[in-house]
Parts: structure tokens; C-alpha cells; sequence
């Protein structure tokens, strides 16, 4: 799951900011590359601790599993090679369902409330926060994340993502099947949502 969902799913729990803002961090550490070494808020070391009980309960949610499973057929029977395709279908759903829970205007409202949180004092940085302010003030500028309504923005994240990953990384020969997949990825996340949400739901004892 990506960063957003984190905080939708945080939200239906507890929908305090700090709660919310904890629930991004350990992705937000992957973004940056740089770790977080001290908490110094309960709130948000539960957010952080929802975050990968998310993450494992998602994971193994049958209708990701499903949407993983399909994006891996379809993109290497396309001629895109196997880890590309299986890193596809993961990051692409979790990006798409970011996209289509962006949709709800309560959830982007949580979402934004927690980048506005003041965290002077109560996160450690390794290198004393100096990505995190960058990144954060690019979240900031960005606002809503529905740019990943578009598979054309998704195509370039993942990109972005899979560089750094030489056995995983867009080849220039390939990136224009994933592009041509994307909208079919794209339609069956959308289709799936309600029903992946109900499984992590059910997964986590979380209430309405």
C-alpha cells in the first residue's frame, strides 16, 4: 500500500494528525533512503506500527494477490520481462488505488492535516531531517494525490521507483507495453477497491 492509503486506512482508526502522519513515515524513509531514529510521539509510533501490520495484511489480501497475479500474465506474455512486470503490478495497484481513494474529499482532507502537523522535536532523523523537509515540502506543494488517476503520472512513478532497481527497471524497449497496460490496471483496481479495502478491513478488526 503507498503512502496515502496508509493514511486512509490510519483514519479508520484514529484520524488524529499524528496518527496519520506515522502511518506514511516508513514509506516516506524508502522515498528519502534516509532512516528515522527516534520517535518521541505515542501517536505517531502507533501510526508507524499500523503501517506494517497494514502492509503484511495487505499484502496477502487475495484481491491484491489477484491483481498482482494478472498484471504478471498479461505484461510477460506482452514480452516484458518477469520482475518488471511482477514490480508492475504491485506498485501500479497500490498507486492506482491511491488514485481512486483520492477521489474522496474527506480523505485528502486527513491527509493534508497531517503534513501540516508541527514534528520539530518529535521525530529523529539520521541525517536531522534535512530529505524530510525537502520531501515534505514537496507533498505540501502537491496537495492532493490525484495524479495518480492518470497512468501516463503512474507510468513515470514507477519509473521513478524501478531506476535505481537494475533487475526490475522500465527498459526502453518495454516501458511502452506498460504504458499500453496501465488503463486495464488502472479499470480493474477501480473495479476491486471497495472489495480489497473490505478484505484489509476485516483483515485489521477495523470498524467503519
Amino acid at each position: 500500500m503507498n503512502f496515502f492509503g496508509h493514511a486512509v486506512v490510519a483514519g479508520w482508526q484514529d484520524n488524529r494528525a499524528s496518527h496519520l502522519l506515522g502511518s506514511m513515515l516508513p514509506d516516506f524513509e524508502t522515498m528519502m533512503r534516509v532512516p528515522l531514529i527516534e520517535v518521541r510521539d505515542p501517536d505517531i509510533q502507533r501510526g508507524i506500527e499500523l503501517h506494517h501490520r497494514t502492509d503484511d495484511a495487505f499484502h496477502r489480501a487475495p484481491a491484491f494477490l489477484a491483481l498482482c497475479a494478472h498484471a504478471l500474465g498479461e505484461l510477460t506474455e506482452a514480452g516484458v520481462r518477469r520482475g518488471t512486470a511482477r514490480a508492475v503490478g504491485h506498485i501500479g495497484s497500490e498507486m492506482f488505488l491511491d488514485g481512486w481513494l483520492a477521489r474522496e474529499q474527506a480523505h485528502v482532507d486527513d491527509y493534508l492535516t497531517a503534513l501540516e502537523l508541527e514534528v520539530d522535536g518529535l521525530l529523529g532523523w539520521q541525517d536531522d531531517g534535512h530529505a524530510f523537509s525537502k520531501l515534505h515540502a514537496r507533498l505540501t506543494r502537491w496537495g492532493a494525490p490525484r495524479g495518480y488517476t492518470e497512468p501516463s503520472f503512474v507510468l513515470a512513478r514507477l519509473a521513478d521507483a524501478l531506476r535505481r532497481r537494475p533487475a526490475l527497471a522500465l527498459l526502453e524497449d518495454q516501458t511502452a507495453r506498460v504504458a499500453e497496460f496501465l488503463p486495464s490496471l488502472q479499470q480493474m483496481v477501480e473495479h476491486d477497491a471497495r472489495e480489497l479495502l473490505n478484505e484489509l478491513r476485516d483483515t485489521l478488526g477495523s470498524g467503519d
